[in-house]
């Protein structure tokens, strides 16, 4: 059987994939990536396309100072114990390379995104494609990995086989031994018994992730020697729209909004974060909640993808007074109009919030807006145990010789439930480990 001697082979043309594809294939190696399921939409597609970047070229144009300290710094009060310490420092100072990377290298149209805040980053540094989302930042990287001369791309289902010299790989009519083989084929948020088994707490929670994020590649490394670590942790959504199809994204809690229940009633501090949100959203009557914002919160989410999608969808309610707004969602009047009463003072530093929230930015005023949400999962975090190298690990303190992994396959940055999610560390991982990768291959 004739096969061809490469560099790397990629299982999964995701985010962490694609990353790692292109940054071999720009060293000058020959890299082979395999995706059946590419005509689907991934996880990267789905996301809001934003990565932080602290310490970048760009934000320092922009006359912000950050640093890959600061962000560790918010890593760790956010996450506290569970923050993947095995990879943390070597993704906080890859990002700020990785922009350098995108932009000098593949003169991608990256972007700093100076006004898009988020709950525990005490900086803007989310970075983006022009325009910003998952979607479109997806299409850019695919455009780029199907047109890379160093990089061959097959959509057919691959079967790999540990040998002795490394890896041999095939698809129908096509072979490769390689030294390297990279696990990038996304998590087991779509396997029902690996979230039972390891996020009892999301059983039958609407999944808004990829439907092929099946565990099936993630598995390969537990056959070869790996193991398994942050398996509780994952990233909900408590902003997603019933269907799972739209979501508001995450940035109206942080403009001002609040969150209301059938009664009218806020339920939760809003600001915890849009991950530890989901828990919070399904334990309400029909596992479902009311954002509530205005006009002039509004203004603020023009470069924001996810909520311009679920305006063209039609699932924010417009009214020019509360009565009104209460008719149209269909939510108890005296309760909401308690609740804005109580925000209103809240807002004007007259009484504190017996949830817990510290910051109401925002005195509402007609118009006013709304949307029904839900909670959900969006992807896991857990994944096979890696050094900063995104080298996969074995239990007696040695790698496998050859296995890498990044994205879904791979440990996340922080564990224990949604709570530990701080916001972007999902494309984070992903960039900051597979550009790791492949600065590390011999």
């Amino acid at each position: 059987m004739l096969s061809k001697q490469v560099d790397l082979v990629v299982l999964g043309a995701g985010a962490a994939g694609m990353m790692g594809a292109l940054a071999a294939a720009e060293r000058g190696l020959q890299v082979i990536l395999i995706d059946p399921h590419s005509e689907q939409s991934n996880n990267f597609a789905i996301s809001g396309g934003l990565f932080p970047a602290a310490g970048s070229s760009l934000q320092a144009k922009a006359g912000v100072l950050d640093s890959p300290d600061d962000w560790l710094a918010d890593l760790r009060a956010f996450s506290g114990s569970s923050l993947n310490e095995r990879i943390a420092v070597s993704v906080a100072n890859a990002l700020p390379e990785v922009v350098n990377f995108l932009i000098n290298e593949l003169d991608g149209p990256i972007q700093f995104l100076s006004d898009v805040v988020s709950t525990g980053h005490t900086q803007c540094r989310f970075h983006s494609s022009t325009p910003s989302g998952g979607k479109s930042f997806l299409q850019w990287f695919r455009t780029r990995s199907l047109n890379h001369p160093n990089i061959e791309f097959s959509s057919r289902f691959a079967i790999v086989e540990k040998t002795a010299q490394g890896f041999f790989v095939s698809t129908p009519g096509r072979h490769w031994q390689t030294r390297h083989l990279m696990l990038a084929g996304g998590g087991f948020g779509s396997n029902p018994q690996w979230v039972s088994q390891h996020i009892p707490s999301m059983r039958g929670a609407l999944y808004n992730g990829a439907p092929n994020n099946d565990a099936s590649v993630l598995a390969l490394g537990l056959q070869w020697g790996g193991y398994l670590s942050g398996m509780d942790g994952f990233q909900g959504q408590g902003h997603a729209h019933p269907g799972g199809v739209t979501r508001l994204g995450m940035a109206i809690p942080a403009l001002g909004g609040i969150m209301v229940n059938r009664m009218g009633e806020r339920f939760v501090r809003e600001d915890i974060g849009p991950s530890a949100l989901a828990p919070y959203v399904m334990a309400q009557p029909g596992g479902l909640a009311l954002e509530v914002f205005d006009a002039h919160i509004e203004t603020g989410l023009k470069n924001h993808s996810a909520y311009q999608e679920a305006v063209q969808a039609q699932r924010v309610i417009r009214a020019d007074d509360i009565s009104t707004l209460a008719a149209l969602a269909d939510v108890d009047l005296h309760g909401l109009q308690a609740t804005l009463d109580s925000v209103q003072n809240m807002a004007q530093g007259l009484s504190a919030d017996a949830l817990g929230r510290e910051s109401f930015t925002r005195v509402f005023r007609s118009p006013y807006l709304a949307s029904w949400v839900t909670g959900a999962l969006s992807h896991t975090q857990g994944g096979l145990v890696t050094d900063g190298d995104g080298r996969v690990c074995a239990r007696e303190g040695q790698s496998v010789n050859g296995l890498w992994a990044a994205g879904g396959c791979a440990a996340g940055l922080s564990g224990q439930g949604a709570e530990g999610y701080l916001p972007g560390n999902g494309l984070a991982q992903s960039f900051g480990l597979a550009w790791r990768m492949a600065q590390s291959l011999d």
